[in-house]
């Protein structure tokens, strides 16, 4: 089968493996990124090739997951985006993650609403999940554009966060 690559007005879409090690370490490593996503700081480099490796494992299993989002036309790394496993609750979450010279282009939510399209037209899936530190206004206005619902703030992660939810359309 061929690996999958959406296409939005600016971005491209593709699943996100180990070719994509050194842009997601970079991403992650970003002192704003890593301040909004890790108590602990962020991960090491072997720490991040463990989850890229998990990540390819669940693209293999389940035909969908997260993807690298690439700039048009320069095909420039600029975010993850997502399907993953809440580890907590068993079910799937969108996530995502954009770098800090790419925030305020709505990108993440060009890249969330795709990978949102194709992750429901390719799991049999009733809802998909979102969760969000409170104090992140920008995720939360990703989440709701693209159709995410609140419905409480559960702890999950070692964290109280908001707890997004979008059923099956």
């Amino acid at each position: 089968m061929a690996e999958p690559r959406i296409e939005t007005a600016r971005l491209n879409l593709v699943p996100l493996n180990a070719h994509w090690n050194d842009d997601i370490f970079r991403l992650l490593n970003e002192p704003e990124v890593a301040d909004w996503l890790f108590l602990t700081g962020p991960p090491t480099r072997e720490q991040v090739e463990a989850r890229m490796k998990a990540y390819e494992q669940f693209w293999a299993e389940r035909g969908y997951g997260l993807f690298a989002v690439l700039e048009k036309p320069t095909d420039r790394f600029v975010a993850r985006v997502g399907a993953i496993m809440t580890p907590e609750t068993g079910r799937i979450e969108i996530a995502w993650t954009t770098a800090r010279e790419a925030w305020g282009k709505g990108y993440a939510s060009e890249a969330a609403k795709a990978s949102i399209d194709f992750t429901f037209a390719n799991a049999n899936l009733d809802a998909l999940d979102c969760y969000l530190r409170p104090d992140n206004t920008a995720s939360r206005r990703v989440a709701e554009k693209v159709g995410f619902r609140y419905q409480d703030t559960r702890f999950l992660y070692d964290r109280p966060l908001r707890y997004y939810r979008m059923p099956r359309p």
